[in-house]
């Protein structure tokens, strides 16, 4: 037995999944495809105290506990949005400026982004219990429960926590069969941020405060359909980030200096020559990461989709096999909070938590 509990996937809900049999003295193994952690959660570190989001930027403590009380377990430095001053819309006709209310009210981000979260969980579990570079092509349930890595390797377990997006589970060869019921609730969700796209400008100066411009735009024309603020002035980091709003085909064809040079002009459109003059870009397309994003979620949903899949909530093959991932959770799925208690649900389901906190 290579391990009690096998969990699958070093982002938040696997590595969350992790502290829980930690705490509770269990033997466990996390295996991830990457060769870093935090899945989505994933930026540049700059300095020793900063950083740049490249996947999810805001938490609202406020109104999540687990990543509240995460917060505060790893001591990390959180800060409001910076949103003082106007608002810019990029229309066809022009760019207008107009005064808005707060749109990211309690929004909160931290230092180094939420890939902190995950390098500080990292830091507290048992090394030796964290593989990196192991990716999971199968799982083997005929017997005792196996895993097997696509340089076929097999690893076997009691129980396996399955902490990673929901259709690439779903692609996973898998004996005897996935039943009907689980096949449909892993493809029927997007994996949240999975057609999403990334591009961040980081300055030596935030210049369009001085013009009174709060760095938050809204386009129709883009690339760039949301432009945001991104710096974190304690650890002076200056930056300006945007949702690209291309489509993912679209982003393919431009390729990714085409659509850097794009966001570029846009960005000086927005905000004046000095956009054009950044100390460094940064661009990421989770459409073609393979170990976020499978086929079926190219496209993305209109807006949030309404988590909260049954299948997704119980045990399987004999109560051998429990799903996690931001997705599993119906009230925060797609969230980080939504990660830590998909974590949280699937390590009681399987009987685990008895002795964590």
């Amino acid at each position: 037995m290579d391990a009690d509990t096998i969990i699958i996937g070093a982002g938040i809900s696997g590595l969350a999944a992790g502290l829980r049999l930690e705490a509770a003295g269990r033997d466990y193994l996390i295996l991830e495809a990457r060769d870093r952690v935090g899945g989505r959660a994933h930026g540049v570190e700059i300095g020793e105290d900063g950083g740049i989001d490249l996947g999810p930027s805001w938490v609202w403590p406020k109104y999540q506990p687990r990543v509240r009380g995460l917060i505060n377990a790893l001591a990390l430095r959180h800060f409001e949005q910076h949103e003082t001053g106007d608002i810019l819309y990029d229309a066809d006709d022009g760019v207008q400026r107009l005064r808005h209310p707060h749109r990211y009210a309690d929004a909160r981000r931290i230092a180094g982004g939420p890939a902190a979260l995950a390098l500080g969980m990292a830091e507290q579990l048992d090394a030796a219990r964290l593989r990196l570079g192991a990716q999971v092509v199968g799982l083997d349930f005929s017997g005792a429960p196996s895993v097997r890595l696509d340089g076929g390797e097999q690893l076997t377990a009691h129980q396996i926590i399955a902490a990673a997006p929901p259709r690439l589970i779903a692609g996973w060869t898998v004996t005897p069969a996935l039943p009907p019921a689980l096949i449909e609730g892993l493809a029927r969700w997007p994996t949240w941020m999975a057609a999403h796209a990334k591009f961040v400008a980081r300055y030596d100066r935030p210049f369009w405060r001085r013009a009174g411009l709060s760095g938050s735009a809204l386009s129709p024309r883009g690339p760039l359909m949301e432009v945001v603020d991104h710096s974190d002035d304690e650890a002076e980091i200056f930056a300006l980030f945007g949702f690209v709003g291309w489509p993912a085909r679209r982003r393919r064809r431009r390729g990714e200096d085409g659509l850097v040079a794009d966001a570029l002009d846009q960005l000086e459109r927005l905000f004046g020559a000095a956009a054009q003059s950044p100390l460094e870009t940064h661009f990421k397309d989770w459409a073609q990461d393979g170990f976020t994003a499978a086929p079926g979620d190219e496209a993305g949903p209109d807006g949030h989709p309404p988590y909260g899949e049954r299948a997704l909530q119980q045990l399987w093959f004999d109560d051998r096999l429990a799903i996690a991932g931001a997705e599993a959770d119906p009230q925060n799925g797609g969230l980080i909070e939504g990660a830590l208690a998909a974590a949280d649900a699937a390590v009681k389901r399987l009987g685990l938590m008895h002795a964590a906190a």
